[in-house]
């Protein structure tokens, strides 16, 4: 039983290393890992595409029928488009992080103001601020940060996750289940 609760925890840690390689690599070379995530991208919105062609083809009422078939197909050729272009289909996306990160930096410096009389209310306005100028900066770059941007995110995440589990499987005194 020790063994494979030990065992458990070396799972952990390995998870973690190879989560921290695949960071760097990421963050080494940021257009092919931006470019790899726009094409997971592309062929889940390919199969889902199909499976709403499927659906509206086995449909029952004329409007459901019409509506599945043309949301299938709308969402199966913009899966097509986005495999096809990832070079496009990555600078889309890189639009997309611009304005998450320039509404969650705005919402961040309001809602901090709101919090004003905590302690750590300026924290929150310091994330917000970073938040918003991340944002600025992709879009300062754009479409050229399209190359960068995303593989970048995606890496820093990896490595993140991955320092996160090799210091839990780490510092856990008991082995897990």
């Amino acid at each position: 039983m020790a063994y494979e609760e030990r065992s458990a925890n070396d799972r952990l840690n390995w998870l973690g290393i190879v989560l921290i390689a695949l960071g760097v690599a990421a963050v080494l070379t940021p257009a092919v890992a931006g470019s790899a995530v726009v094409i997971v991208i592309g062929f889940i919105l390919l199969i889902a595409g199909i499976v709403a062609v499927v659906r509206g083809l086995k449909a029952e009422g004329g409007m459901e029928k019409a509506m599945g078939l043309i949301l299938g197909i709308i969402t199966a050729l913009a899966g097509i488009a986005i495999i096809s272009h990832p070079l496009f289909g990555l600078a889309f996306l890189t639009l997309l992080l611009v304005g998450y990160f320039v509404a969650e930096g705005v919402w961040k410096i309001v809602v901090s103001f709101r919090y004003k009389p905590a302690t750590g209310w300026k924290v929150l306005l310091a994330s917000g601020v970073l938040s918003l100028i991340l944002g600025l900066l992709i879009w300062s770059q754009w479409p050229v940060s399209g190359l960068w941007a995303v593989g970048v995110l995606v890496g820093v995440n990896l490595l993140g996750t991955g320092l996160a589990l090799v210091t839990l499987a780490s510092t856990l005194k008991k082995p897990l289940p």
